[in-house]
């Protein structure tokens, strides 16, 4: 199989998938029988598909809404996301493939075989702000313009367990609003976006969010080559630039847990492992890391969707700093 269709059909399985639980679901952002609000700052979150023709216009009404959420109370942050590739890492391809999906959907959005997809992250202080502002109205009646394509969308509350960056981790409810309002990326700086979609049964979150969080403290603080290897280079804090070649890479610039705040109506629980890098090998030799593949095996057990790790490329960031 030529390169190109390879890439092409990889893109097409996991792109269905990262849309999960989304695209046949119900929107996930009022609380069912039983279920309460969440407590402290939330994520309005939706995952979008749109033809390239429409790209500008989208665009255009996103940089608008940006200003508008401004005078919203309550409002942290916006970023927009554009899904470019795939983690060969996170399904355990071997080495010699890693990166081969780095471009998969940007290739073949431009060879016009595949929409655009895209992710939307709208930070609130709270649940009630949230709503308040009516964003999800201002999302309906944008999304509805552009065809029956991107009416099929996916729109979720979901709540930050834990985060961290090169300097701290972060698990009160101020510490992580504060991280929201600050998110470290550029849209000129071409970092790497990672977003992993797993699901779990709802009975095994509060152990799951235990494990995961020990999960994020290893991502964030390792990098090869780290103290104690042969060849660490203490010019070198973070880590060195990870590429095809070596197996180093440099520390996460930030990682974050975002869990649902309302299970899908079948008992599960979806999650958002948010992760920004400095560079794709980066991300790729760190999934080598025995020190992360053995953490990872003690979260695997809880999970029964997924996981799709597909990369983006932010677009539009917005801290109300």
């Amino acid at each position: 199989m030529q390169r190109r269709n390879f890439l092409k059909g990889a893109a097409l399985a996991a792109g269905s998938m990262a849309m999960m639980p989304s695209m046949a679901s119900a929107s996930m952002i009022k609380p069912a029988k039983g279920e309460k609000i969440p407590s402290g700052a939330v994520t309005l979150y939706f995952e979008f598909r749109i033809i390239e023709k429409f790209k500008d216009d989208m665009l255009l009404h996103v940089n608008k809404y940006v200003k508008t959420l401004h005078g919203k109370k309550g409002f942290l942050s916006l970023d927009l996301k554009n899904m470019v590739g795939d983690s060969t890492m996170v399904h355990n391809y071997p080495t010699a493939l890693k990166g081969v999906l780095s471009s998969a959907y940007f290739d073949a959005s431009k060879e016009g075989s595949m929409p655009l997809f895209y992710s939307l992250f709208i930070r609130f202080e709270n649940y009630h702000d949230l709503m308040a502002s009516n964003t999800t109205q201002w999302f309906a009646k944008v999304i509805a313009k552009y065809g029956i394509l991107s009416k099929n969308y996916h729109e979720g509350v979901y709540k930050t367990v834990s985060a961290g960056d090169r300097e701290h981790i972060y698990t009160s409810q101020s510490e992580i609003q504060k991280f929201l309002k600050n998110q470290k990326d550029k849209t000129t700086n071409r970092y790497l976006t990672v977003n992993n979609h797993v699901g779990i049964f709802t009975k095994d979150t509060a152990v799951f969010n235990k494990k995961s969080t020990s999960l994020l403290k290893v991502a964030q603080n390792t990098f090869r080559p780290a103290k104690g290897d042969f060849d660490y280079n203490p010019k070198f804090p973070v880590g060195i630039p990870g590429s095809y070649q070596n197996l180093h890479y440099r520390k996460a610039v930030s990682t974050e847990i975002l869990q649902s705040a309302f299970s899908d109506g079948n008992d599960k629980t979806h999650y958002l492992f948010h992760g920004v890098w400095e560079s794709l090998y980066d991300h790729e030799n760190s999934h080598i890391d025995p020190r992360f593949r053995a953490d990872v095996m003690k979260i695997f057990p809880y999970i029964v969707e997924g996981p799709v790790e597909p990369f983006y490329e932010t677009i539009i960031l917005d801290n109300n700093a």
